[in-house]
């Protein structure tokens, strides 16, 4: 997905987040702000929007020496995620439709982002607590042109190695109940997670995925990448041969979606259309829950 000029106030909201978050000051903030203003004079609309976020980043570390100045939060995001993970696979032991229920989960699970929403406001133990509470929403915001389960279904029956790009900490915990899922219903597929390369954002690593139990139904790898969304130009060798082999992509939240829009292949974007950029690109509204092959992307 390319940048659209829309996309650049929320550059600057990144700034302030990251910024804040760290405890930068406000004189600090102003100077980063300057910079990505800058920044911003040289990168051009074709570019995609995880590299200026890439350049954020990699300025407040400069700036304040944190490598990962969101590691508070995504501890938090991922202890509260793992309180509700008994309640998930309740929901999904008990559904009639376990897979569909289990996506469903997963993709709501996209709420929990600290690159869209602001960490001061966005309470997680009270989203989560609604998400296991909105199945009937879920179900009511699942517009046929954008959620295609009868294909996603269909792709894994068929699907011997699956990729599943992840996204964010506490939202892999959803994750982690959608891949049991497939693991449980499909056996003889190989499941490969894969992870941010270093801190980015609320992103998760390695160790998150692991953490959160990921590791028990799949195998967890580092993408290599430093930036919020696989950028695969800056991904490990390793990271792009299982891209390009792999019979079935699942590519989780925002971020992913608009590295990799442009790319072909078995893909599958899994997300909630949660900024109006995407959606315009996406060509969906704001809430709209996406469950969409790359042919329709």
């Amino acid at each position: 997905m390319e940048t659209y000029v829309a996309c650049i106030p929320c550059f600057m909201k990144q700034v302030l987040q990251a910024g804040e978050l760290a405890g930068v000051p406000s004189a600090d903030i102003k100077v980063m702000m300057d910079a990505v203003g800058d920044e911003l004079k040289r990168f051009t609309l074709d570019s995609k929007p995880p590299q200026m976020g890439l350049r954020i980043q990699q300025m407040v570390t400069q700036l304040t020496g944190d490598v990962d100045p969101y590691r508070k939060v995504k501890d938090e995001s991922n202890e509260k995620a793992l309180k509700a993970y008994p309640v998930m696979k309740r929901m999904v032991a008990s559904a009639e439709k376990p897979l569909l229920t289990a996506v469903q989960i997963a993709c709501a699970g996209n709420i929990i982002d600290y690159g869209t929403f602001s960490a001061r406001s966005l309470d997680i133990s009270n989203e989560i607590e609604k998400i296991l509470k909105m199945e009937q929403e879920v179900i009511s915001h699942e517009r046929p042109e954008f959620f295609n389960f009868q294909a996603f279904s269909k792709a894994l029956k068929q699907a011997e190695n699956l990729l599943y790009i992840g996204d964010n900490c506490g939202e892999i915990v959803f994750d982690r109940v959608l891949i049991e899922t497939i693991a449980d219903l499909y056996p003889d597929i190989e499941i490969t997670f894969l992870t941010r390369g270093v801190p980015i954002l609320n992103d998760c690593l390695v160790e998150d995925a692991v953490y959160c139990g990921i590791g028990e139904r799949a195998r967890v790898l580092s993408s290599g990448v430093p930036s919020p969304g696989l950028l695969l130009d800056l991904a490990s060798q390793e990271c792009r041969d299982l891209f390009f082999s792999a019979d079935m992509i699942i590519s989780k939240g925002q971020g992913n979606y608009e590295s990799l829009s442009d790319q072909t292949g078995p893909i599958y974007f899994l997300l909630v259309s949660k900024c109006e950029v995407n959606s315009l690109d996406i060509g969906c509204e704001m809430g709209d829950l996406i469950l969409m092959p790359q042919n329709q992307a």
